[in-house]
């Protein structure tokens, strides 16, 4: 309600005070808003950062774009050395990397303080002015002396000062949960202002996340690497004492005069070769869960065909398999129970002076994997049981069969043919 004891020109001033007084908040909000605009636009910048995008040259691009005719810096912490490194520089020009040559000798990318200097140079009672842990983006009022933590005395840093029109400095340390991840230091061209500094301190404490995010990440990665390599490390070793005792089997039939024992010794080593193979492909894999079992399937039987083989003329290996990945704990049985199939196909097939082949697939139909071998040899005995036998070999394929949860069918229709049928494990 107006009050109308007033002059009409003392009512138009209160209305223009009014004006004035909304027309910042306009601009107040507007600025909000846009703060925020940049803040959300960072963020998602920052969570789809490229793996060759190096953050520490992110973070010194965003802050030169925000904050003009300025030098900003950007240091890592160093754990190991306890150090700050510096990581990327804008706004930097030739003057200044003379300086940094002369003063330094190198780069500015290759200055490096230890954090003990940033303690030595904050007394205890000016401890909260350390920028280093405050987190808080503050003004160095002795500037590049300031900087530096006094490791350059003070009349070469005005002199640096002076040479290169240098202004106001504020800096800060990216500090998260109470960890030191870098520093970031803002140089002012002489003459100008830091505007929007509330806005510059939401991006550091964004960063300062972003960058305890990203160390996270990398401490995962290398944990993952040294889990990788006791991996190839476990496999190599286990692949190594499978051929140890591969080896002992062979000299052990060597001093053996009974045939039926030779043949078993030599069965045996067979088997742990088949074993071995598994874990010396999964030494040499990337993949250390699966194996590609087709390249595997084509090795084995090559070996088994090159061992129990005498004639390649009489008898013929053939091999179509697909490329199919398994995971390991399938794999080993797996690889027995072909090793067992094959190896019966080439010792019991073709009696003396009989030719033929012996034919190994692999391949995928709808949800099932389905392994396949077959010969056209004399024939599976029509009064055999292949789930009911006392032949070690064939009791072990049932056994392994019953562990993958597969089925094994027997076709007798052209020589011998057994299929085994089995699901992925998820």
């Amino acid at each position: 309600m107006l009050d109308e004891g007033k002059s009409r020109e003392e009512l138009m001033d209160e209305l223009n005070e009014l004006n004035t007084i909304l027309e910042s908040n306009r601009e107040s909000t507007k600025k909000i808003i846009e703060n925020e605009r940049t803040l959300s636009k960072t963020a998602l910048e920052l969570v789809d950062l490229a793996p060759s995008i190096d953050i520490y040259d992110f973070i010194a691009k965003k802050l030169g774009d925000l904050i003009e005719n300025s030098i900003i810096a950007v240091s890592m912490y160093d754990e190991p050395s306890d150090s700050i490194l510096v990581r990327s520089v804008t706004g930097e020009n030739q003057r200044l990397i003379e300086f940094s040559q002369k003063i330094f000798g190198g780069g500015l990318t290759e200055i490096k303080i230890p954090l003990s200097s940033f303690y030595e140079f904050y007394d205890e009672e000016e401890l909260k002015k350390n920028t280093i842990l405050s987190g808080k983006l503050l003004k160095m009022e002795d500037g590049l002396y300031q900087v530096f933590a006094g490791r350059l005395p003070k009349n070469i840093t005005r002199m640096v000062e002076l040479a290169l029109n240098m202004g106001d400095m504020y800096g800060t340390g990216f500090e998260s949960k109470g960890k030191l991840y870098g520093t970031v230091y803002i140089i002012l061209k002489k003459g100008n202002t830091l505007n929007n500094q509330e806005l510059v301190q939401s991006l550091i404490s964004l960063f300062a996340v972003a960058l305890q995010r990203k160390q996270a990440e990398n401490e995962i990665k290398k944990a993952l690497k040294e889990k990788e390599i006791l991996l190839k490390e476990i496999h190599h070793r286990v692949k190594n004492n499978l051929m140890i005792i591969s080896s002992l089997l062979n000299l052990q039939s060597s001093y053996t005069k009974d045939e039926g024992a030779r043949n078993v010794f030599k069965e045996s080593q067979n088997r742990a070769k088949s074993m071995a193979m598994i874990h010396e492909r999964l030494y040499q894999s990337t993949d250390l869960k699966n194996i590609d079992f087709g390249d595997y399937i084509r090795s084995l039987t090559t070996d088994l065909y090159h061992t129990l083989v005498a004639d390649p003329d009489r008898i013929r290996l053939e091999i179509n398999v697909e490329d199919v990945k398994i995971d390991i704990n399938t794999v080993v049985p797996l690889g027995l129970i072909v090793n067992e199939l094959v190896t019966n196909s080439m010792k019991h097939a073709f009696p003396e002076g009989e030719t033929g082949y012996i034919k190994v697939e692999l391949y995928r139909k709808s949800e099932k994997i389905i392994l396949k071998v077959s010969d056209n040899g004399i024939g599976f005995p029509e009064d055999l049981d292949y789930k009911n036998t006392s032949s070690l070999g064939l009791q072990l394929v049932n056994n392994l069969i019953r562990q993958i949860d597969g089925g094994l069918e027997l076709d007798r229709g052209q020589g011998t043919s057994f299929a085994l049928i089995f699901e992925e494990k998820k």
